[in-house]
Parts: structure tokens; C-alpha cells; sequence
């Protein structure tokens, strides 16, 4: 069986062979269509389109996969019409001992950003007056409420929602500058440089956050976002130049080259990388656009997603989201269209077909995202991508699975590991982060380890990674906390993998569905079926498993409007281990 050694080269290979093909695809193009940079533009809109391209885009709202994210966006511009406008400041509280006051100004911030954008966008691709008019209400409204944000003092408690809000209203000028009055422009304006000003003079040129410490989650989301208002104003506002140059110099020196570990993923949690990705692309996007300059050739190494390539198992159809749903070891805000648009949006800069298949899993793109994550107060978090993915969609690179697409990961700076069967819908997916381990199969998690998610368990160790291209297996020695002393992950492709443990306590998982139980067998309506080889199933309560929304380091729980239950189910090892096989139907 080949090395991990030998795995991880050939995957290196694929990865830079990748970054090649993008680089020199990115160098040969002529001409850069919509979202794909273009002439320096000096007018609205131009962030992520000029009034030129915009004809474009209205032109295609009918073909191939844009039909799809067209109709999501329609229909989810429809539903922010019902939405409240914003009418008052949720000022900050301190103390705020378990997160309360942070969590209703984030969620309320992010709920407006979200439905200001997408009535923006909608009405810039689809020109109905109704979502024209409510994208003006909203960003108005927001920009009245949220203005005094410029009078406080700055902080990091604040400014993770503050400058997402800020691109916000950013977009919202851009996209809506022809239909403002002069006098509405300018309050816009006012709104975002007062937010702006007060931000670069007494957060971003501070030396904890302008220096290179500072390039987790929360730095590139709050220094994008910054950088997309500065090119908002750019022109209109003088110090927006001196706000410019800070965040490219940011991006050149910090964000890019350490935002991300060296293995490519994102030591802070997978939705993480997803968030990370989107303010990238987001910032570096709209800066070629407006100034010319290109931050994805020099960097395209840096823009990896072999943990979106590792994670996504299945397509999103519709529903409301839930944990390890279409991607393993994610939480429920954080599936495939948490990932779609990023997916989209590498496609596009670096012509990646398996990006792009991977991409096209979410049926439901295009939509505003509605996550299950709701305070006392009735804050909302929302997150909306649908019309970037709209513009970075782009039908040129086909949706393709290349012969060389890794199939195998290992990701030692967070401790996770993955092995996938193929890249089809409904194949097997294994994931494993420190002890747990999440199997999908059939579309579907049919074995997710059952424990206290609010407090990681100890580091895994000895990992290791055999794969010959048929089979794949994963070692690792567990920690005092593990509940195991040594496991093992055996999948043989195409159709079958083994969970084996080593230890005498009794084991619990939980799963999807309402699986028929023979037995020592689970068995799905698909024919799926997980089978206890050694050991015995001592239990399957098909209500056993709560899932709750608990934030702020496990101090905050919150409202969760589609409370979810699902089978747990509990086996005994027999003579010190526990074998587990999960076969897809027809075997």
C-alpha cells in the first residue's frame, strides 16, 4: 500500500499542477468579464460589475446553472420583502457575561447586511421596482440605525460585526448609486466614512491589529470588509486611498501568506476557512476591478481549498440546514452552501473544474442563507452570498472530476483527517477531528460520534494515512480523554468502510433517518446499512440525539425555531473492540 509519504507527493503534485493551470489561465485571458476584473472603473456600480456588464448579466438569467441561482435569489428577494426595516440601535452592554448584548448586535448586523445586499443585487440583475425600492429602505435604514457605531470607541469585540456591516452599506452604494438621490448618496456616504474614519484611526492602524499577529477569521473579515468600503468611496472620500494601501499591504504581508496553516486549513474550524474564503475573494475581487491591481496570480497557492475538496459529501437540495448535512464535521451554518459560493468563486479565478463540480452540489445557491441560530431577543443570523455567486459563476469552466483528484487528506495543524470513495453524490465520506468521526453515506451521516461538542476533547495522536487508490486506511492512538486506545478507518472503494476501536466502554453515535434495526444491523429505506461486526448494538432511541444551539463558549444557549432530534444509538465492544461497517446498497 502506498505511504502517506507517497499520498501526500502526488497530492502536492495535483495541488500545484492546479495552481499552475490557474495562474497561467488567469496571465492568458484577454478580456475579464464580470467578476473577473476588467478596466479600472471610476463610475458605479464597479465593484463586482460595471453598467456594461450588468446588461450581460440580465442577458444570462436563463442559462445553465445562473437559471438556478437566478430563481434562488428571486425567490429569496421575495421573502426579504417581508422582512422588518431595522428601526432601532441595539447599543453595546458591558458587562455582558455570557454574551447576550455581543451576540443580538452581531445577529442583528448580520441579518441586516444580508438583506440589504440581496435586495441590492436582486434589483441590479432583475430591475423590479419592488426589490429596488425596499434595497433603498433597507440601506438607508440601516445606514440611520447603525451610524453610531462612528461615535463609540472602537474594539475587537465590536468590529467583527461592525465592518461586515460596513461592506454592507459599501455594496449597497455601489450597486444602488444610479437610483439614490444626491441627498441619499450622500448620507450613504457619510454613514460609511464616519464608520470607516472612526475605525482606520483607532482600530486598524493600531500595532495589535495592523501587525502580523493579527490574521485569524475575525482579521481578514473585518479587514475585506474595511477594504471593500474603501473602494466603495474610492475617488469620493480622500482618505479612502490611505485606507486602501493599509488593507493591501495587510493582505500582502499578513492575511495571505499566514491566514491560512501551511496544510491549508483553518486552525480556528472549518466554517472558518469557508468565512475566510468569501472576505478574500470578496475584497480581492472588487480591488482588481476598481484599481487593477491582482492579488490572485502572486498568491493563487494561498488560496487553497483541498478542505472543501476533502469535507463536501452530498448535495443540498432544499430544507433547512443541519449539522454534517452535505459537509463532515460542520455545523448546521456551515454545509455546502456556506461553501458553494467560494467554490464558485475559485472556479472562476482559476478555471478549477473540480471546484466547480463540487460547487454545483448546492442546489439551493443563490439563496439567502437562513441558519437555525436565533437569540431571546429574536436577532436572526443570516449570511447571504447570492449575488456574488451569481456574478462569479462562470459557465466557461466546465464541472469535471480529473483522474488525479485527490482522495485523501490530512490536515495535522487541527488534527482532522478524511477519506472520500469518489467525488459522486451519495459516496462515502469519512471524517475524523481529534476522537470523533462522522461517516456519510448514501447522501446521508450514518454514524456520527455522540459527545460534548462544547469542550474538544484531547488531540488524537500518531496519525497516519496509507492510500493506493483502492483502499485507504487512517490510524491514530487515542488521548486519556478519547475513550479508546488505538482506531482505525478502513474504506475500500468504491462501497464499504470499517470503524475499529480499541476499548472496553460502551460507545454511542447518532445518525439520519429512521434506520431499521436487525439486530446488530441499521438498515436505511436507500439500503444503506451500518453493521456492528463485533461487539452489539445495546440500544437505538430514535429520539435520543438533542441538537442545541449553545454559543459564546458554551455560555449562551439560543432559540433554535426548528428543533431537531435524532436516533442515538449505543453499542457494547466485545473482548476490547468495536467494529463498525457501513456498506452503500447492493453489496
Amino acid at each position: 500500500m502506498t505511504t502517506i509519504e507517497d499520498k501526500r507527493a502526488s497530492t502536492e503534485m495535483y495541488r500545484s499542477v492546479s495552481v499552475l493551470v490557474g495562474v497561467v489561465i488567469l496571465m492568458m485571458r484577454p478580456s475579464l468579464s464580470a467578476a473577473d476584473g476588467g478596466e479600472k472603473s471610476g463610475e458605479h456600480p464597479r465593484l463586482y460589475f460595471s453598467a456594461e456588464e450588468l446588461v450581460r448579466l440580465r442577458e444570462l438569467r436563463t442559462e445553465g446553472a445562473r437559471a438556478l441561482i437566478w430563481s434562488n435569489m428571486m425567490e429569496s428577494a421575495d421573502w426579504c420583502l417581508t422582512r422588518p426595516l431595522r428601526q432601532k440601535w441595539i447599543a453595546p452592554v458591558k458587562p455582558d457575561p455570557i454574551h447576550a448584548n455581543l451576540y443580538d448586535r452581531f445577529y442583528a448586523m448580520m441579518h441586516d447586511m444580508a438583506v440589504m445586499e440581496h435586495l441590492a443585487f436582486a434589483y441590479s440583475y432583475g430591475g423590479d421596482e419592488r426589490h429596488g425600492e425596499a434595497a433603498v429602505d433597507w440601506a438607508l435604514a440601516c445606514c440611520r440605525v447603525w451610524r453610531r457605531e462612528a461615535d463609540g470607541q472602537p474594539d475587537g469585540s465590536k468590529a467583527y460585526a461592525v465592518t461586515r456591516l460596513l461592506k454592507g452599506l459599501a455594496v449597497s452604494y455601489d450597486l444602488l448609486y444610479d437610483r439614490l438621490s444626491e441627498g441619499e448618496r450622500e448620507e450613504l456616504r457619510t454613514a460609511i466614512t464616519s464608520i470607516g474614519q472612526a475605525y482606520y484611526d483607532e482600530y486598524f492602524t493600531s500595532p495589535s491589529i495592523a501587525g502580523a499577529g493579527f490574521h485569524t477569521p475575525h482579521a481578514i473579515v473585518e479587514w475585506a470588509s474595511f477594504g471593500v468600503a474603501a473602494l466603495a468611496v474610492l475617488g469620493e472620500y480622500t482618505p479612502a486611498q490611505q485606507w486602501l494601501q493599509a488593507t493591501v499591504t495587510k493582505f500582502r504581508e499578513h492575511l495571505l501568506p499566514v491566514g491560512l496553516a501551511a496544510d491549508g486549513a483553518q486552525v480556528e474550524g472549518s466554517t472558518f476557512w469557508a468565512s475566510t474564503m468569501q472576505y478574500r475573494i470578496a475584497f480581492m475581487d472588487a480591488l482588481r476591478r476598481v484599481t487593477g491591481e491582482d492579488l490572485f496570480a502572486p498568491f493563487a497557492e494561498k488560496m487553497d481549498a483541498r478542505l472543501a475538496l476533502a469535507s463536501v459529501a452530498a448535495i443540498k437540495a432544499g430544507g433547512h440546514d443541519q449539522d454534517h448535512e452535505t459537509v463532515v464535521l460542520e455545523p448546521s451554518y456551515g454545509q455546502v452552501n456556506y461553501y458553494s459560493p467560494v467554490l464558485l468563486g475559485l472556479a472562476r479565478m482559476y478555471g478549477n473544474p473540480l471546484y466547480q463540480h463540487l460547487a454545483l452540489w448546492d442546489k439551493t445557491v443563490g439563496s439567502v442563507q437562513q441558519t437555525r441560530y436565533v437569540t431571546d431577543n429574536g436577532e436572526w443570523m443570516l449570511f447571504d452570498w447570492g449575488g456574488y455567486a451569481y456574478a462569479w459563476y462562470d459557465p466557461t469552466v466546465p464541472a469535471e472530476v480529473g483522474p488525479d483528484a485527490p482522495l485523501s487528506f490530512n490536515f495535522p495543524s487541527v488534527n482532522e483527517a478524511y477519506l472520500r470513495a469518489s467525488y459522486q453524490p451519495g459516496g462515502i465520506v469519512v471524517g475524523m477531528r481529534r476522537k470523533a468521526v462522522v461517516i456519510h453515506a448514501g447522501g446521508r451521516p450514518v454514524y456520527a460520534d455522540h459527545y460534548d461538542g462544547h469542550h474538544p476533547p484531547a488531540r488524537v495522536s500518531d496519525v497516519a494515512l496509507e492510500d493506493d487508490g483502492g483502499r485507504a486506511l487512517l490510524t491514530c492512538k487515542g488521548a486519556e480523554d478519547s475513550g479508546f486506545t488505538r482506531q482505525a478507518l478502513l474504506l475500500r472503494r468504491p462501497d464499504r468502510v470499517t470503524l475499529t476501536r480499541h476499548t472496553d466502554g460502551e460507545q454511542s453515535w447518532w445518525c439520519y433517518g429512521n434506520p431499521l434495526r436487525e439486530g446488530n444491523i441499521l438498515r436505511w429505506e436507500d439500503g444503506t446499512t451500518l453493521e456492528v461486526k463485533r461487539g452489539a448494538i445495546v440500544s437505538l432511541d430514535p429520539e435520543g440525539h438533542h441538537d442545541e444551539k449553545v454559543v459564546g463558549l458554551g455560555l449562551l444557549r439560543l432559540e433554535d425555531p426548528m428543533p431537531m432530534t435524532y436516533p442515538l444509538v449505543k453499542a457494547q465492544p466485545q473482548d476490547g473492540r468495536l467494529v463498525v461497517e457501513v456498506r452503500l446498497p447492493g453489496n
